[in-house]
């Protein structure tokens, strides 16, 4: 409410303000027509510095700073390309960022982005189930807002393909220039000797705390390449490493099996995955300098490592493709594994290496059985980020569960892709620009139809189909729909009054077991 007043004092009224409960931030639409902007004042994220004033004058000064910033434009993506100067720069989003931001723009809109060595990302793949864990490149302007009483705090706007199209260059055109501001920033920042923190264990921790670590190691790799330890001696080992949140990257060697305990210890036991952690990925990637193809030789992603050769991130699996190294540790991705390891070497046996589902490799060194990950658990995990609200997350986690081995059968499918539909529906009840609105009641259908064409006989599936006609205004659709839903609900309902007589009958002729049975 603070925020609404400061906002009037500038210009931007209440009516102007739409607020997003699940992302937590204010949207101004500011202007009309042609000279109409939008933008976004990041409210959850400005509240804990907000609690920090330590005055009723300070919180006042705060709220009238923010007002100012936003509601005139200060945090606004220039008009002119020219006008961006050293704010441009690249930065990592989870891809599953990417895709919500994507959905929930009008038709025709979309996010400028790539993969970590320029490649395209297909958001609408067949197989998602690594969304979570992926990252992508997008394009943001940064802007330090001076807060009394505070400091500075950056405010990073994303790039988007409007504003491309304004300033009338490419992506990839643009990406070059962000690039060239990160070098800059890089080498202007900390020397060599103290880009990097480090644990005991020998796990380092980016040390530039400029909220653009992980981009930096990532899109930079010779920053992690030209890594060692502090006594010049390198460990054994490849180059490991976590892009953990957009402040903080960590580095180990692939035979450390202490350093890639603490790593995992870290992102996947200490961060907690919800929005205030801000973490980008859980996933480890294994830096390889790979012969070069020709492919994209300009391409501003395309980072030389010598001679022909070029640098690039894989999935980090111990032992794994394409080296097959003895030696290796794995990553460990829970509490339990954490503490085998620590324990192992503790008591100076033998460390565990863990395989997870889809490394393709044997345990070495441990008798630990392999984590398999079966269809109940990935829906599992799947309900919950439902159940938590998190409706973008549960569609790529429903869609991880579809394309486990062995795949799932068909009423199991059905169940998932119902699922999915339910959440994008979700999706559409909170959507109030109508164009994004259908979008998603576009996808709930074809979701929902293709768990019907699954097992014809689940009503929930027809069911969906029909709430997704309902909101495309396709009347006599969603009453077909809906008549199977009513039609398969009664049949099962049939089903189990059938079973319930069976049971009750089969009961009165059997004598029950007795105390000795049990």
């Amino acid at each position: 409410e603070a925020l609404y007043k400061a906002l009037a004092k500038v210009g931007v009224q209440k009516p102007q303000c739409d607020f997003d409960d699940q992302r937590g931030n204010l949207v101004l639409n500011v202007g009309t027509g042609s000279d109409g902007v939008t933008r976004v004042v990041p409210v959850a994220a400005l509240a804990p510095q907000y609690a920090a004033c330590d005055s009723e004058n300070s919180r006042a000064e705060f709220v009238a700073f923010t007002a100012e910033a936003f509601g005139k434009g200060a945090t606004d993506v220039p008009r002119e390309f020219q006008g961006c100067g050293n704010r441009l720069l690249p930065q990592l989003w989870p891809v599953g960022k990417i895709m919500a931001l994507q959905l929930s723009l009008p038709n025709g809109a979309e996010v400028p982005h790539c993969g970590l060595h320029g490649e395209t990302i297909q958001l609408q793949s067949e197989r998602v189930e690594d969304l979570v864990e992926r990252v992508g490149v997008v394009l943001v302007c940064e802007y330090l807002a001076q807060i009394p009483g505070s400091g500075p705090m950056p405010v990073e706007t994303l790039v988007v393909a409007s504003d491309l199209m304004r300033w009338g260059v490419g992506f990839t055109e643009v990406l070059e220039k962000a690039m060239e501001n990160l070098r800059s920033r890089t080498k202007s920042g900390p020397p060599a000797e103290k880009r990097w923190e480090y644990h005991p264990s020998g796990c380092a921790q980016s040390a530039w705390g400029d909220h653009f670590d992980a981009v930096r190691a990532a899109l930079l790799p010779a920053l992690v390449a030209r890594r060692n330890r502090p006594e010049g001696a390198p460990d054994q080992g490849g180059q490991v490493v976590a892009f953990a949140t957009p402040s903080c990257a960590l580095a180990t060697f692939s035979k450390n099996a202490l350093g890639l305990c603490f790593m995992g210890d870290t992102v996947h036991t200490k961060i907690k995955p919800d929005p205030s952690s801000q973490l980008l990925s859980t996933a480890a990637f294994r830096l390889m300098k790979m012969r070069d193809a020709g492919e994209a030789s300009n391409h501003p992603l395309n980072q030389k490592a010598g001679e022909g050769f070029v640098w690039r991130w894989l999935p980090y699996v111990p032992g794994g493709p394409p080296l097959k190294a003895s030696g290796e540790f794995s990553v460990p991705i829970d509490a339990g594994e954490v503490e085998a390891i620590l324990n192992a070497a503790e008591a100076g046996k033998p460390v565990p290496v863990f395989t997870h589902e889809g490394s393709g490799t044997a345990t070495a060194g441990s008798k630990a059985a392999p984590v398999l990950e079966t269809f109940a658990k990935k829906k599992e995990a799947a309900n919950a980020f439902f159940k938590a609200g998190e409706f973008v997350k549960a569609i790529a986690a429903y869609d991880a569960a579809l394309n486990v081995k062995p795949l799932p059968s068909d009423a199991e499918a059905a169940i998932a892709h119902a699922n999915a539909a339910q959440a994008m529906l979700n999706l559409a009840a909170s959507e109030e620009d109508e164009t994004r609105r259908q979008g998603c009641a576009a996808e709930a259908l074809r979701r929902g139809n293709r768990a019907g064409e699954l097992d014809p006989t689940y009503a929930k599936a027809h069911a969906r189909c029909a709430a997704a006609c309902d909101i495309l205004g396709e009347v006599q659709a969603a009453a077909e729909f809906r008549s199977r839903a009513e039609a398969c609900g009664a049949a099962a309902e049939q089903k189990r009054e059938t079973a319930s007589s069976s049971a009750s009958s089969s009961s009165s002729t059997v004598a029950p077991p007795s105390v000795a049975a049990h």
